[in-house]
């Protein structure tokens, strides 16, 4: 089983604004079942190939190369021959043609996307479409919006989207420094940063790889507000999911962990670390960032998945 989005618009327009610029990927480091085994994807994380002409015999690659087709308009059906051959369980050799009424198709699209491979500033290695600029009125730019989420679904079980400097985008309605929370949004990394000049002042770096895997996995939750973490969660973000009652602080570096906390109990400016919030009383629960799997079990068991309706991603076969 594998995600399929059916609606590009919903996953852009909360972290775009018409005109910004973007790109879609996802990181090397939770690759699905079909990711691991596409051979040539492998040698494009190595850094031995520079690009990727994405193709295969199913799902999104082959749409990528053999285009998607639609049922013409008017609808009409026209007959077709076919040659049947087949062995029965006997082993009686079975052949004959039969006429076939099928849906007569035109050419939708046909995009033959090529990933690219980059390095986030969180040191993630990063696989990439090209920039695109949005535009919540240009169909076909949905339509190729839609086309690279679903590969990068169908390669790397998440999608992300990143600005120019390929920091991972994240719309905010609330933010630590004024200078962001003037702008209204703000990438993950200026976050980041603006926590970092505050309590350590500048030049101060991690050689940690990120991880765009864990970040995407909390979008598929409601997450109704987001905040910078402070004290000793200062290089934490705080995702808050009023409709859970629930209270994360998630670092995207690896080598951390994930706390969970009771939202009605959890004080937003009650200084904690990573000794001390294990004793206060809106702990849930601390889980380390081991086993991605497990990981997002677990916080299913505390969250429950958006409401899309219609144009939430599906599950498929």
């Amino acid at each position: 089983m594998s995600k399929k989005i059916i609606n590009a618009k919903p996953h852009l327009e909360p972290f775009l604004k018409e005109g910004d610029k973007f790109r879609i990927g996802f990181g090397s480091n939770s690759l699905t079942t079909d990711g691991v085994a596409y051979s040539d994807l492998r040698e494009l994380i190595k850094g031995n190939l520079s690009e990727l002409l994405l193709m295969g015999r199913k799902g999104p690659l082959k749409e990528n190369i053999a285009g998607k087709y639609v049922r013409k308009q008017p609808e009409n059906k026209h007959q077709i021959l076919k040659h049947i051959k087949y062995t029965r369980k006997d082993g009686a050799n079975i052949e004959y043609d039969r006429i076939f009424e099928v849906w007569e198709k035109e050419l939708l699209h046909e995009f033959r996307l090529k990933l690219y491979r980059g390095v986030s500033p969180q040191e993630e290695v990063l696989l990439l479409f090209k920039e695109m600029t949005y535009d919540p009125t240009d169909t076909m730019a949905l339509f190729k919006a839609k086309a690279a989420i679903n590969i990068a679904y169908y390669l790397g079980d998440h999608f992300q989207l990143y600005d120019e400097n390929l920091n991972p985008l994240l719309k905010i309605t609330s933010t630590f420094g004024r200078k962001l929370l003037n702008r209204g949004y703000a990438t993950v990394n200026e976050k980041l940063e603006a926590i970092k000049e505050e309590y350590f002042g500048k030049g101060t770096s991690t050689n940690d790889s990120g991880n765009s895997y864990r970040f995407s996995v909390l979008k598929e939750f409601n997450i109704t507000d987001v905040f910078d973490g402070k004290g000793g969660f200062n290089e934490y973000l705080l995702f808050e999911f009023a409709n859970d009652n629930i209270a994360i602080l998630e670092n995207l570096r690896n080598g951390n962990a994930t706390f969970i906390f009771d939202l009605s109990k959890f004080d937003r400016e009650k200084p904690l670390d990573k000794t001390t919030a294990k004793k206060d009383e809106s702990f849930k629960l601390r889980i380390i960032h081991t086993n991605i799997n497990q990981w997002r079990d677990i916080l299913s068991g505390f969250l429950k998945k958006r409401d899309e309706g219609d144009e939430a991603f599906v599950l498929s076969e």
